[in-house]
């Protein structure tokens, strides 16, 4: 789909080369979190709909540091109502050795690069050029489009998604969740799942102590150690834990849960100390169908396995609400809106991706769980294994694309003209 510039029309909406640098305007406004503080990102997205002529954003926040900004279009009477939904703080820098400066955006070739270029700056800006260009080209005169942008995505979504969801405050016929959807190269996979996610501690209790006593009364050292019983607990999970897998009704590609067993430790004091609690982040990628009892009995049996002798404890929690359990979420390969965007990517790339499931978790299960709004929690540019580490980035050409294809997805979703070729 070839962008012709029309006279009249504001920069953005006339030329998709400008989302380029609208995404770099983006990448340098920074919104690590945590900390968390979206209020850069938000004022560039507020003063930008102003100057492309779209509705002005309305902020819904509950803490000022924290906006979530929402701005609907209404093209005309009928049709449907879409969500283009993308969240505006990143993962922090970290301990991640970067070659340029994060907060620039880089480019080198076909490469933007810069913290939060891939997840999800660039496909924000996309959104808006998108939505820009199809409110000025006056042809969709039904449905409406709401462009809804989040606050803390990425840790937890108490101040974003989960706080919107408690309020009501979004109401639709389907949402597109902008997070970068391809696994191998852009857009290679149509997601209809988010992946939730399960979060447990595994926790050993011992007695705090001298160390230079650990061996005294004959007693293994070992056993009297809260870290070794961590350690031994995490190692037997990781060989004996059992997750049941469900059935794979629709055959979507990657159908599969993920353990990761030791991704955080915490506790003790230090060298002298036999330390009194070590506690051990364990977490699950969860498929909808999944069962939380099932899951903490497996993990549990697997613990139960490890030799304490009365020396230590060692339990599995999971962690506070509602990070406890994140719900997988799942669209229906016949949704109107799962239709509409393989007819918009047949039309944009030449053909329809496989349906498939989204590794990661993602605002739709705030959005999108049993009884919520259909929500495909990933299509937009990048690829998710470039996200959360050094030199992150994205590709100009597809996020140029994303541009033609939200701008063809909305007008054939709010239209109510599904139609995608027989071959796809």
């Amino acid at each position: 789909m070839t962008d012709h510039p029309t006279p009249g029309l504001s920069v953005l909406a006339r030329s998709a080369v400008e989302v380029i640098e609208f995404s770099q305007r983006l990448i340098q406004a920074p919104s690590p979190n945590p900390s968390g503080d979206e209020r850069q990102v938000a004022g560039l997205l507020v003063s930008t709909l102003k100057e492309v002529g779209l509705p002005q954003a309305v902020s819904l926040e509950l803490d000022s540091c924290r906006p979530n900004l929402s701005s609907t279009i209404d093209f005309g009477p009928g049709g449907k109502h879409l969500v283009l939904c993308g969240h505006m703080d990143t993962k922090p820098v970290g301990d991640a050795m970067w070659q340029t400066d994060p907060f620039v955006g880089v480019i080198d070739g076909d490469r933007l690069i810069g913290l939060g270029s891939a997840d999800m700056k660039a496909a924000i800006a996309a959104m808006v050029v998108a939505a820009a260009r199809v409110a000025d080209s006056g042809l969709l005169t039904s449905g409406r489009l709401t462009l809804l942008f989040t606050a803390d995505e990425e840790a937890g979504a108490k101040y974003g998604a989960n706080y919107l969801a408690k309020i009501g405050a979004v109401k639709a016929d389907a949402i597109v969740i902008g997070e970068p959807g391809g696994l191998t190269t852009d857009f290679d996979t149509l997601h209809l799942v988010s992946r939730g996610s399960a979060r447990f501690r595994i926790v050993a209790r011992g007695k705090q102590g001298h160390s230079s006593l650990s061996d005294e009364a004959g007693v293994d050292p070992a056993l009297r150690n809260a870290g070794v019983a961590a350690a031994r607990a995490v190692c037997a999970v990781a060989a004996d834990a059992s997750i049941e897998i469900p059935k794979n009704l629709q055959d979507l590609i990657g159908w599969r849960a993920t353990l990761n067993p030791a991704l955080a430790y915490r506790g003790g004091v230090g060298f002298g100390v036999l330390p009194g609690v070590i506690s051990v982040d364990v977490e699950v990628r969860l498929l909808p169908g999944m069962d939380r009892g099932q899951l903490l009995r497996s993990i549990s049996d697997a613990v139960a396995k490890v030799p304490t002798n009365g020396e230590t404890t060692i339990t599995v929690e999971f962690d506070t609400p509602p990070l406890d359990w994140l719900p997988p979420t799942i669209v229906d390969s016949d949704d109107s809106v799962v239709l509409a965007a393989r007819s918009a990517c047949k039309s944009v790339f030449g053909e329809a991706p496989p349906n498939s499931v989204f590794p990661g978790t993602t605002d739709a299960t705030w959005f999108g769980g049993p009884g919520g709004i259909p929500t495909l929690p990933a299509l937009g540019p990048g690829l998710l294994r470039r996200c959360h580490a050094a030199d992150e980035w994205v590709s100009i050409a597809a996020v140029r694309q994303s541009v033609d294809l939200y701008a063809e997805l909305v007008t054939r979703y709010c239209s109510n003209d599904l139609a995608v070729g027989a071959d796809s």
